[in-house]
């Protein structure tokens, strides 16, 4: 995945504009507004490529506005049988994006929330790498086989949950509460809340896979990278994280 396009989408959800202006900023191959989420990028001083979905949440100003701009706009009618998150992820395979920050896909509506970690687990499956960003959690999935460092940064937390089945030889290293080859079964509640020490986290497993969810992103100071990947053989390390956390 080292030279696959990166995307920025921005969903209607909460957003930690902190992040997303240091995301914008860094640099992408793709920008996608949402519905809803056309209003922060707009507010933020730039401008997508694609704005879609129903258009139930962003204020007909700012539609007008990107239309005439030239903006492409998709519209979909409220009565369909997929999220606007889904129909976007849908552009994202059509245009080659490997990988994604996707803003304001976490908190808010519960059933939105966990719609979208099942199509995190989907665009995985499929190749793409996601990370989900809300206002106060980012959450990536880790799949057989990979391995993941987390920065620390001080009032921030992990947790590791099983998902969508369980994870066999899952390994933590330099936190708080490790592990060594252990077992995590969907339902179980060991993974939940691990704290950081001084040193990065490093998470691996063998099969299965696991929701890894940082949770406090209210305190990270900036300068900090999050999330990374750790190179599999004849692989390049991998940042999925904004490193400015401002």
């Amino acid at each position: 995945m080292g030279d696959s396009k990166k995307a920025i989408l921005v969903g209607g959800g909460p957003i930690h504009k902190g992040l997303l202006r240091t995301a914008l900023a860094a640099g992408y191959d793709l920008l996608i507004a949402i519905d809803g989420g056309g209003k922060p990028i707009v507010d933020l001083g730039y401008q997508p490529q694609l704005l879609l979905g129903d258009f139930d949440s962003l204020p007909l100003s700012y539609k007008n506005a990107l239309k005439a701009e030239g903006v492409r706009l998709l519209s979909y009618q409220p009565e369909k049988n997929w999220t606007d998150l889904e129909l976007a992820f849908e552009r994202l395979t059509a245009q080659k994006c490997r990988k994604a920050l996707v803003f304001g896909a976490l908190g808010g509506r519960l059933d939105h929330t966990l719609a979208n970690l099942a199509l995190l687990y989907k665009m995985k499956q499929s190749g793409t790498e996601l990370v989900l960003i809300g206002d106060e959690q980012a959450v990536t999935l880790l799949t057989e086989q990979e391995k993941i460092r987390i920065f620390p940064f001080p009032r921030g937390h992990f947790s590791l949950l099983p998902y969508p089945f369980a994870a066999q030889g899952v390994s933590i290293r330099e936190a708080k509460y490790p592990l060594e080859k252990a077992t995590l079964e969907l339902g179980s509640t060991r993974g939940v809340h691990n704290e950081f020490m001084t040193n990065p986290v490093e998470v691996e497993l063998d099969s299965g896979s696991l929701l890894v969810i940082v949770e406090g992103l209210r305190h990270c100071p900036g300068g900090r990278t999050i999330f990374q990947r750790l190179p599999r053989q004849g692989q390049q390390e991998t940042t999925v994280f904004p490193r400015n956390c401002n």
